[in-house]
């Protein structure tokens, strides 16, 4: 979540219908149209302020090139278009006042009410947008033919006119059908039709609407292992670490990862959390020329990092294990992606490598939601979180765990903390799980194999 801008043109007592029918945006259309509005907030001295839970530095409109201009407008439109569609969807479902809402944020800005981050838009004072002109839609001309009393009189003939034309016609067929021997019939086995199932040309998909997916080409087939004959068993003179045995193998522990993709994520791994707490404050109004800016926003970032930690760990995990796994959308918004189980891994491994740091940090939210897919009274369960930071979206992750804690004592939250903000310790403490902090790429990997301990793997062990 980043400032964009001040506006001492409106003051803190026009937020209530601003944040009104915002919320209808963000409750009816997706995200990233909900995300073309700028968030009011109050800021010091009373004065209203512009957010975004946009990453990226914030560029006027009129600072673009022409061909970024264009392309920014291009988006804008297709956002534009697409909240059109839903409020034409709610006034299908007689849902006159949320279509009238949402139809008042369509619109054209003004230059100066438009900027862009990382290409995409972002309004700000989006009330003041100038409504389009409406095309009015001309009824179709039917031309009448007034029927007169010669040609009611006229049908009647022509009809009969007809039927003996066709008497005729019938007549002369039958009368000049040859006869024809018949022909053998052929029998049904040897008919082997032919049907063409044309594709679908990707080109002509409407928009919107995602290419098909090809169905993966089948594994090859593992060989089929070699019976050795039995033999005596030769004493190992090393002593091994005997493998642990889980208490109830048919009842294994439900496991779920939350990972921060807030835009904070895109910061260097190794920021210090003076530096954090400065991009925070000052967010889309980084000079890039001060040279405090470019090391924060250098590789390896902390979601880079988060990614490599990932992959190793789902790599590890125990066969009978299903991970579930969950990510940030915003403030309110959390992605649940569903359990994969083992065949599936390497697909969610894909998954979270296509994953973007642009948002909020629900933290409190996706920590209940996680909870929620969980037992966490009769079965074990654990939840980690990969995260920054600590709750920006005015929830209580503190209040959301001692919850847990007394409604569901199976269940631990384990804390990996990549910017070391002890705020959010509390997650851990609450419900008797771990914390884990660290800004160090090798630690971090480490520390989320230890945080998921109880469902990894024991080296040398099946």
């Amino acid at each position: 979540m980043q400032r964009v801008i001040r506006d001492a043109s409106l003051s803190a007592r026009d937020m209530t219908a601003l944040d009104a029918k915002l919320e209808i945006v963000r409750k009816y259309a997706a995200p990233n149209v909900a995300s073309l509005y700028a968030i009011p907030r109050t800021g010091s001295g009373d004065v209203l302020e512009w957010w975004t839970e946009l990453g990226g530095q914030a560029i006027a409109f009129n600072a673009l090139n022409e061909g970024q201009q264009r392309q920014l407008l291009h988006t804008f439109e297709q956002r534009q278009h697409s909240l059109e569609r839903v409020a034409d969807e709610q006034q299908s479902k007689g849902q006159s006042d949320t279509a009238a809402s949402l139809r008042s944020l369509i619109g054209e800005p003004l230059p100066g009410n438009l900027y862009s981050l990382n290409g995409e838009p972002l309004v700000i004072c989006w009330h003041m947008l100038k409504p389009k002109p409406v095309t009015p839609v001309l009824p179709a001309t039917t031309t009448v033919i007034a029927s007169s009393p010669v040609r009611r009189r006229l049908w009647p003939w022509l009809l009969l006119a007809l039927a003996l034309l066709l008497l005729a016609f019938l007549v002369w067929w039958f009368l000049r059908a040859p006869v024809t021997e018949p022909v053998p019939a052929t029998p049904a086995a040897m008919v082997q039709p032919q049907v063409a199932v044309p594709l679908p040309d990707p080109e002509l998909l409407p928009e919107g609407v995602p290419e098909p997916i090809p169905e993966p080409e089948p594994e090859p087939a593992l060989p089929v292992p070699v019976p050795v004959p039995k033999s005596k068993p030769i004493e190992n003179t090393k002593q091994t670490k005997a493998c642990p045995k889980p208490a109830d193998p048919a009842i294994p522990p439900q496991f779920v990862v939350v990972l921060d993709t807030s835009g904070s994520m895109n910061l260097n791994v190794k920021t210090s959390p003076r530096d954090d707490q400065w991009y925070g404050e000052v967010g889309a109004r980084l000079d890039p020329r001060d040279p405090r800016v470019a090391p924060l926003l250098t590789q390896p970032t902390r979601l880079d990092v988060a990614k490599v930690s990932l992959a190793k760990m789902i790599d590890n995990l125990l066969p009978q294990i299903d991970m579930r796994f969950m990510a940030f959308e915003g403030c309110g918004r959390v992605a649940d992606y569903g359990l994969f189980p083992t065949p599936q891994r390497s697909q969610l491994i894909k998954g979270i490598n296509g994953l973007r740091a642009d948002y909020g940090t629900p933290l409190a939210e996706s920590l209940a939601q996680a909870a929620s897919t969980v037992d966490g009274r009769n079965r074990d369960a654990y939840i980690v979180m990969f995260i920054d930071g600590q709750d920006n979206c005015q929830q209580d992750a503190c209040a959301v765990s001692r919850r847990i804690a007394q409604d569901q004592p199976k269940l631990k939250v384990n804390v990996v903390n990549i910017g070391k903000n002890a705020l959010s310790n509390c997650m851990a403490e609450n419900t008797g799980g771990r914390i884990y902090a660290s800004r160090d790429a090798i630690e971090l990997k480490d520390m989320l194999q230890e945080a998921s301990k109880e469902v990894l793997k024991t080296p040398g062990c099946p």
